[in-house]
């Protein structure tokens, strides 16, 4: 950004300050000036604010210099008056071109420099393009020589209680989502806040990419711009940096694209350092150095992109310490953005497993921080944990902070009235209705709503995919015949607007999947009964039980019906896995292959060692399966299928069990938990009979360790190869086993699970 200009001059000497703006072309051009007259005011703007601010945004006051500008009351008592005390502060330079003859010798500004050559007025010369040449020249080297004095403020002066306003403090403070706590009056944003990672390209010549904390990125000075979906909670992170920066004794402000309607960037700060802090000016602001300029929704700004382009250059020349914050998909564009190029990019990234135990610490915390007691919150962790983590799947709800509170207050509201979700389809239900709430739907016409996004994502799944224009429209005239006539124009809009549905351009479709998955399975419970489509399309859905959608919508299905017919249909899938084999008791003749194999390891060292043409037999081996792998392909899929299917089934099994453990009688959840764990331990039956794999790759092993390292003694060698047997093999086993107990298991229905047990222990005493 260049120099900034200011004229001054008499409305009567319009076309003087004509030709000497088309003299300037070049410097402006060139970015060496940035040229203000009150010519640039637009109507119905307060001319008199617009004046002043840019008076005093100006490093170069230029006086057009004639008998009219002496005589105007505004030249020469305002503008004049205030340049001069800022030229006495060492703020600005005023140059003086004479354009008319008058009597200015004896006026207070005769002392400063006046252009042209000998302060010979244009009008006066011969050839008045050569006058204005001469007064660009002097105009250029003033530029070079003339660098503004900024006094610094000591920032120890400023009390933070009369500095940064109560309302502003509030808004830092503000979730922007009802949340209550039975221990605390008012949550508050610093409460429960968690700090994200962002993603971020360590080169631009590389590949490499990096995960960092966000404040660790953000908390030097320099310029940023942090990118996220939305919900991603990109406003509450720089309300937090606010309050981060403050604490730092820096002076942090914050503003908000959408509301940005002016380029220049001066009137823009001005307002929010008024809105948002006491006895602070813009000039203390700027000359500070401690200044923190955080924008928000940049891809929302209210100018085009060329005022976007100039504003954001303004705010680079002037400020060191930059935030800025977008959606991702502005991230890939903002390259078109002039005045962003120069900005280190990171993407917010959704709370992980880490970060979501740690925003959970803060939720059981909150009041009693000092008192509760390690082994009490730990445990109430990992509870709560479990329980969102239930909910909270990457591909059905975001991991987002937003989502991630509003559920944490769901628990909490039924922990205060001591009861269980009879379902987690509550929790979705709850977010459906908030979002309804934020699109600002009358609870009235929920119903409506419920059945249009029922209606519309049974549609989505019959064609496998979101619904084009021709799809759209032939979905409203199927609906229109079937129910109400509903203003689809509106309800569309509506729902993409507060992300409950997405338009892509050329797919109208679901946002999120949790909100695709409730809704078809509240279609399919309701109409299994009556329509054979349906009905083709659970079959559909119980034979590709391996697909996660399809896992999916069976657990909803769960949620929206008790009727009998799910658990059936389950529990017939759940019994054709692995049906040949029987269920795996981990007994010791079960497992003595293991010590078998593990007597014979010396003799294969030793047989590795003797024998070289066996790695040479080996890889022929490897050779022909490879040929031959095009011809088991379908066979290794169908097996992978099965195994996926198995762990799918067991997991809907458990999550029917969590969710409707209150209702489903003795025998019901019995006959379902056995099923589910039955065929788990079927699977592991089927991985101890193949378990010879396992053998094969100790054997690799031992020949790899011969071959690099043939120093190693037999011992050595031995000590290896069995450690190495038995983390494979202990290792699948025990991963198995975990997954079937984290799967079915319930501590609502734990007496169940002693009846299997007693039951399974008698059996093995009668066959003993």
């Amino acid at each position: 950004m260049g120099k900034r200009i200011f004229i001054s001059y008499s409305h009567k000497d319009e076309g003087h300050r004509e030709d000497f703006e088309d003299h300037l072309a070049m410097l402006k051009r060139r970015g060496i000036v940035d040229v203000w007259h009150d010519r640039k005011i637009t109507p119905g703007e307060d001319w008199k604010g617009e004046i002043d601010r840019s008076l005093e945004d100006a490093e170069i006051v230029i006086l057009l210099i004639s008998p009219s500008f002496l005589a105007s009351e505004y030249c020469y008592d305002v503008e004049l008056k205030r340049a001069i005390e800022r030229k006495a502060e060492g703020s600005v330079e005023i140059i003086s071109i004479l354009v008319r003859p008058c009597d200015w010798f004896e006026c207070e500004f005769s002392k400063y420099q006046a252009v042209p050559k000998d302060a010979k007025p244009i009008t006066t010369w011969d050839d008045a393009d050569s006058a204005w040449l001469d007064v660009v020249k002097g105009l250029r080297r003033h530029i070079e020589n003339f660098k503004p004095e900024n006094k610094s403020i000591d920032l120890s002066n400023l009390d933070d209680d009369l500095v940064v306003r109560a309302s502003f403090k509030d808004w830092l403070e503000d979730t922007e989502i009802t949340l209550s706590h039975r221990k605390v009056d008012k949550v508050l944003l610093s409460d429960v806040y968690v700090m994200p990672d962002i993603e971020m390209d360590e080169s631009q010549d590389s590949e490499i990419i990096s995960i960092k904390n966000v404040y660790s990125v953000v908390c030097n000075p320099g310029l940023y711009l942090l990118s996220g979906e939305e919900q991603q909670g990109k406003t509450s992170l720089l309300k937090v940096l606010c309050m981060k920066y403050l604490e730092g004794s820096y002076l942090p402000i914050y503003l908000n694209a959408p509301d940005i309607k002016k380029a220049k960037t001066r009137l823009v700060i001005e307002k929010a350092i008024e809105a948002q802090y006491d006895r602070l000016s813009y000039e203390e602001f700027v000359s500070s150095k401690k200044g923190v300029v955080l924008v928000d929704n940049i891809d929302e700004i209210g100018l085009n992109k060329k005022y976007s382009g100039l504003f954001f250059e303004q705010l680079n020349a002037e400020f060191e310490f930059v935030v800025l914050t977008c959606h991702s998909s502005f991230a890939y564009v903002q390259s078109e953005i002039e005045g962003l190029h120069e900005y280190t990019q990171g993407e917010i990234l959704s709370l992980g497993n880490k970060k979501r135990e740690e925003l959970v610490r803060k939720w059981i915390a909150l009041g009693q921080e000092e008192s509760i007691d390690d082994f009490l919150l730990y445990s109430e962790c990992d509870d709560l944990k479990a329980r969102l983590d239930t909910v909270i799947k990457k591909n059905i709800v975001p991991p987002r902070p937003i989502y991630i509170l509003m559920l944490l207050q769901m628990f909490e509201a039924n922990s205060q009235l001591n009861l269980d979700l009879t379902s987690y389809g509550h929790c979705y239900q709850q977010l459906i209705y908030q979002a309804f709430d934020k699109a600002g739907i009358e609870k009235r016409d929920f119903d409506k709503y419920i059945n249009i996004l029922t209606e519309f994502a049974w549609e989505v799944f019959v064609k496998d995919g979101g619904l084009d224009e021709l799809g759209v429209l032939s979905f409203v005239d199927d609906y229109s015949k079937k129910y109400l006539s509903v203003n689809f124009e509106d309800a569309f809009e509506r729902l993409v607007s507060n992300s409950i549905l997405s338009d892509r351009g050329d797919l109208l479709s679901f946002k999120y999947p949790y909100l695709y998955y409730f809704f078809v399975g509240k279609k399919i419970a309701e109409s299994y009964s009556d329509s054979s489509d349906v009905k083709k399309s659970v079959n559909e859905l119980l034979e590709k039980l391996h697909r996660e959608d399809f896992a999916n919508i069976l657990i909803f299905i769960t949620h929206h019906t008790k009727d009998s017919w799910v658990l059936i249909e389950i529990q017939k899938v759940l019994k054709n896995l692995f049906e040949s084999h029987d269920a795996a008791s981990l007994a010791r003749n079960q497992l003595a292959f293991m010590n078998d194999f593990m007597k014979k390891i010396p003799d294969l060292v030793i047989e590795q060692r003797e024998i070289q043409n066996e790695r040479d037999e080996h890889n022929d081996k490897l050779d022909q399966l490879e040929r031959n792998e095009d011809l088991n392909e379908g066979e290794s899929h169908d097996f992978l299928a099965n195994i996926n299917k198995a762990f799918k089934g067991i997991e809907i099994a458990g999550q029917i069990i969590r969710n409707r453990h209150a209702t489903l009688t003795r025998n019901s959840l019995s006959e379902l938990a056995d099923c589910g764990v039955s065929t788990g331990l079927r699977f592991l039956k089927y991985f101890i009979e193949i378990s010879d794999s396992a053998k094969k790759e100790i054997v690799k092993m031992i020949a790899l360790h011969l071959a690099e390292f043939p120093d190693l003694s037999d011992r050595e060698i031995e000590k290896q190869a069995e450690n190495a047997y038995l983390h494979l093999t202990y290792g699948v086993i025990n991963s198995v086993v975990r997954k079937i107990a984290s799967s079915i298991g319930s501590k609502e229905a734990l007496e169940i699970y002693f009846d299997l047990a007693r039951i399974s222990h008698e059996g093995i005493k009668e066959s003993g």
